[in-house]
């Protein structure tokens, strides 16, 4: 799934024959994706202990207030145990 997002600028150059080169100022920086879409790489990612993991822990994300307070009932529940 995340290969598919990562290539989709290659294959859309392929399809049309040509690269469009843009300004870096016309460059998108942040994709919206659903959680379900990157989430199975990102465990495999976390589980195999993978060093860009790291590279990226101090990037902000932003997910909705509900699934954060799920997150942080979660971890409440579990330090308990």
């Amino acid at each position: 799934m995340v290969r598919r997002i990562l290539n989709f600028q290659a294959a859309q150059a392929k399809v049309t024959g040509q690269a469009e080169i843009m300004e870096p100022l016309q460059q998108k920086t942040h994709v919206k994706v659903k959680l379900g879409q990157i989430l199975p790489a990102l465990t495999d990612a976390l589980l195999s202990q993978r060093a860009w993991v790291e590279d990226f822990e101090d990037d902000q994300i932003e997910v909705s207030k509900d699934l954060y307070e799920v997150i942080q009932a979660y971890e409440r529940m579990r330090n308990a145990a």
